[in-house]
């Protein structure tokens, strides 16, 4: 016993063995942010616990706040909190304070991550992309159930049959099938990658991009029709018009190939004729979405700068909007983030999310492959919360763990006098998600 307290003393007061540790988890944080949201929170909770055993906190976080970006962050949730001042619904509007606490997580990421551990996170979330995938085809091709429950254990669920999104909502898996598309990319024509290993990524592009066309997710089809284009115009130049017409080439054999793409395209036609018919229809999943926006507007005109607060904008866009529409009164929140927070916290705190995009975009990275990481991570989240918003726990959580690694460069240290060996850290990453996974399947069994 008293072997196993000097043991832990001695780690406690080896700040490099934590923060190697806390780099471990991050990992395998970011290898979960595609396939589980339980077990990636509890990998969180366990970060906070080290990050306050390794000591020094307010050093650590003074120093992340000392970054505008971090800042930024900080001041989003600091509005979102003030907003409760003036919300007569404080239950809904703690909900939303609880979503966008995820940005604050940037906090400790950035006071933790070794520079050397850059590319692992990116190779984590790479790898959870690709069981993300190979469970999305499975699915497809019959091989396992839609569905995989093993008493009250479910492995995973597609959001529909026929729609093969296993572990996350097809809003979400289909912009990050788009963002891992861009990473890959990246990595195959940017940069100094093996042969062969060059040949494995592209022909995960291909897959990749297939995967975004037989899932329903709108927002992916969307989100990846940007990206070629922003890509083709600030990063191709010269190949633009070649990604342009391989943009199109892609369309097309995707509404001739995928019937999901295809139904898709047809239903959002449909929708968009019956809400600007004579006679507007907002009865449809698009429609009801293009009726909450026309709704919105009109809260917007009689709270234009504080907003109705943050947990009021839809109880007060239900009490304008016709009983007819009752799809709309079924709707919990706005599809836009960006509508939002105007609704919820008006200009002032429109104004406070788009400076988190400025100080992005402005911030001062030399290293060419991580702005690049970085612009387009943003761009995800951008295009992403176009159709949707920060109320399920995956979009922050991306944002803030690409930024983490994108604030800083490749030359940091956090773990000054410690070996950082691949080879050994690669086995305790997989040994910690042996742990984590094998803890959560105990947890949910009793």
């Amino acid at each position: 016993m008293n072997k196993l307290i000097s043991l832990s003393k001695k780690y406690k007061e080896d700040k490099d063995f934590l923060t190697l540790w806390l780099n471990n988890l991050f990992v395998v944080y970011a290898f979960l942010l595609p396939i589980s949201q339980t077990i990636k929170s509890t990998v969180f909770s366990v970060m906070v616990l080290l990050f306050i055993i390794r000591g020094d906190i307010s050093k650590h976080i003074k120093s992340a706040l000392s970054n505008q970006v971090v800042r930024a962050f900080l001041y989003f949730f600091i509005i979102y909190v003030i907003g409760l001042l003036w919300s007569d619904n404080l239950s809904e509007g703690m909900n939303w304070v609880k979503s966008i606490k995820y940005g604050l997580y940037l906090i400790l990421f950035y006071a933790i991550v070794d520079g050397r551990y850059i590319n692992k996170v990116i190779s984590a979330f790479i790898f959870g992309m690709l069981v993300s995938e190979l469970t999305s085809y499975s699915m497809i091709l019959g091989i396992i159930p839609w569905k995989l429950q093993l008493g009250k254990i479910i492995f995973y669920e597609s959001f529909a049959i026929g729609d093969p999104s296993p572990f996350l909502h097809h809003i979400h898996y289909g912009v990050a099938l788009a963002f891992t598309v861009i990473l890959l990319f990246q990595k195959t024509f940017f940069g100094n990658t093996h042969k062969l290993l060059k040949i494995f990524m592209s022909i995960f592009i291909i897959t990749a991009t297939s995967n975004i066309f037989i899932t329903g997710g709108r927002t992916g089809y969307i989100t990846f029709s940007f990206f070629i284009i922003v890509l083709a115009i600030f990063y191709l130049r010269r190949a633009a018009l070649f990604a342009l017409l391989s943009l199109g080439l892609v369309f097309t054999l995707a509404y001739n190939l995928s019937p999901i793409f295809n139904a898709k395209i047809h239903q959002t036609e449909q929708s968009l004729m019956r809400v600007f018919s004579q006679d507007p229809d907002f009865n449809t999943p698009l429609g009801s979405r293009i009726g909450t926006y026309y709704y919105a507007y009109n809260v917007i005109k009689e709270n234009p700068f504080f907003g109705v607060g943050t947990g009021d904008s839809m109880d007060e866009i239900h009490k304008i909007t016709p009983k007819k529409w009752n799809i709309i009164h079924a709707q919990t929140h706005e599809h836009n983030q960006f509508l939002s927070v105007l609704v919820k916290l008006g200009i002032v705190g429109l104004f406070i999310y788009l400076n988190t995009f400025y100080q992005i975009f402005k911030y001062n990275q030399n290293q060419k492959d991580l702005k690049f990481i970085q612009i387009f991570v943003t761009l995800a989240i951008l295009f992403g919360t176009l159709m949707t918003q920060f109320n399920l726990r995956f979009f922050l959580p991306l944002w803030v763990v690409f930024l983490a690694i994108t604030l800083i460069n490749r030359d940091r240290r956090t773990i000054e006098n410690l070996e950082v060996n691949d080879k050994k850290q690669l086995i305790q990453i997989v040994i910690l998600i042996a742990i984590f996974g094998s803890a959560s399947l105990l947890h949910q069994l009793m």
